[in-house]
């Protein structure tokens, strides 16, 4: 049964952030932008959700491959819901 998981999801230029949500999209997941997120401009902070019945272990290289190449970088991921940004 699928789970429910999260990732923070870097995209290091603002133009990649399409390419990076319509790569999500054609696997069934979707970025939301963290506003409130204090990182370093122009890096755009956010989340990556979904669901998936990958370990939760395999999620963050299975979604590396999605976003690396277009532009995105997962930072951290988790079964749940997403969570706020820190530094």
């Amino acid at each position: 049964m699928p789970k429910r998981f999260a990732a923070e999801v870097l995209i290091r230029d603002p133009a990649d952030v399409l390419r990076v949500r319509e790569a999500l999209a054609a696997v069934g997941c979707a970025y939301v932008i963290d506003a409130d997120a204090n990182g370093d401009p122009p890096t755009v902070f956010g989340m990556a959700v979904g669901s998936t019945e990958l370990k939760q272990d395999d999620i963050g290289s299975w979604l590396l491959g999605i976003v690396w190449p277009v532009g995105g970088d997962v930072v951290e991921w988790s079964y749940g819901e997403p969570w706020k940004i820190c530094d």
